[in-house]
């Protein structure tokens, strides 16, 4: 999905890095104005990962004392000169650049969700400090990542290595404290203020659409995730009875609009304003999977659905994955095992709502250590969630 922005984004990026040099310094990136600010606090952060990295390396070392005071101010001016000296090769600068496009896009689109699997990257837990490191690389939705440092500040984590972890259902659910209780002090204005961003990228890269307007697909994915339920199902009704393809600030506040009237009369369940979600109870992170069964045969274990319904879904994922694409799927996702693919749509596509599914679908990269922000594993997300509409 979008990978006509994706594309765009990558190739603007890269023709502003262009060199005949066999190296790109950091200093040429970050003060290149010509580079969006997300994309040089990028660069910038995967140098400072570089440095944590080499000061991992350092102080793991037992032959010497790397408490002591000076070599610790030594280190302290190194690192320093380390970032001064930072410089990318022309393979690892088209790496950082795909990362820092899909990463930008997906936090963009899908805030919580990205921000779980960008930190976490399929780990249960994650030292303190490694977080904090890891928010460096995300410069929109600051309300977001500023939420938790001031949370981390409060129990006393400053950045520095630590012994304290967290894990990441209880990171999942500070953020979506954070981000609940950020969006109830908003006005409808402000909240449709929140997807400026998203109308800056596809400003920028989206050619295909009018001016200040957003593809009605990631309006859906943004409210999904941030589990606006009847506004995301308002908005898939409209794009498939309506072929409400787009859609603009001024429509996005009369869907809002209409969707609080229908709640408030009664006319439709759901929350009782834009922010309030329904929370899912996920279970714990060593449940063994049950593979192997066939999907004729297999119970979806959350929130089951109707036959008929499930097997509407089922076709859909099979209109939306040609035979190579499956092929690859079942290569890099499921070890060459069809039986495992069946299982895994089994559980997602028998869940009642698209959020109960990605949580699912979330807790199965989890469980089988598969970076969620590969290329193959969002091709799969991305069909699945077609598959819902």
């Amino acid at each position: 999905m979008f990978e006509k922005e994706l594309e765009r984004a990558r190739k603007s990026l890269l023709k502003e890095l262009a060199t005949t040099n066999p190296y790109v310094p950091l200093q040429t990136v970050v003060s290149n104005g010509g580079i969006h600010p997300s994309f040089r606090t990028f660069f910038g952060a995967e140098v400072a990962w570089w440095v944590h990295e080499e000061r991992a390396i350092r102080t793991s070392n037992p032959r010497f004392d790397t408490a002591d005071a000076r070599l610790r101010e030594l280190f302290a001016k190194l690192d320093e000169e380390y970032v001064r000296a930072a410089r990318f090769d022309h393979e690892e600068l088209t790496s950082i650049v795909d990362s820092a496009v899909k990463t930008r896009l997906n936090f963009l689109v899908r805030p919580r969700t990205t921000l779980k699997w960008f930190v976490f990257r399929g780990e249960p837990t994650k030292p303190m400090h490694e977080i904090l490191l890891r928010l460096q690389f995300l410069s929109d939705h600051q309300y977001l990542t500023d939420g938790i440092r001031t949370w981390a500040q409060q129990r006393g984590a400053t950045g520095a290595p630590s012994l304290e972890i967290l894990s990441i259902i209880e990171f999942e659910r500070i953020v979506e404290k954070i981000d609940n209780d950020a969006i109830l002090d908003l006005s409808q204005d402000q909240f449709v203020r929140l997807l400026d961003p998203m109308f800056e990228f596809f400003a920028e890269y989206g050619s295909d659409f009018p001016p200040e307007s957003l593809p009605t697909e990631a309006v859906i994915i943004f409210m999904d995730d941030k589990g606006a339920i009847p506004i995301s199902q308002t908005l898939e009704r409209m794009l498939y009875n309506e072929d409400l393809k787009i859609i603009t600030r001024s429509k996005f506040l009369d869907v809002i609009d209409h969707v609080i009237d229908e709640i408030e009369s009664g006319a439709i369940p759901g929350p009782g304003g834009v922010a309030e979600t329904t929370e899912v109870e996920l279970p714990p992170v060593d449940e063994p999977q049950a593979f192997g069964v066939e999907a004729s045969t297999r119970k979806p274990p959350t929130d089951p659905i109707g036959e008929s319904a499930y097997e509407r879904r089922y076709a859909r994922f099979e209109e939306e994955v040609d035979a190579s694409m499956k092929a690859k799927m079942l290569t890099k996702l499921f070890d060459g095992e069809t039986a495992k693919l069946e299982a895994l749509l089994g559980d997602v596509l028998g869940c009642q709502t698209w959020k109960i599914a990605a949580a699912t679908l979330d807790r199965w990269y989890l469980n089988n250590s598969i970076d969620s922000s590969k290329q193959i594993a969002m091709e799969l997300a991305h069909a699945l969630n077609r598959s819902f509409r």
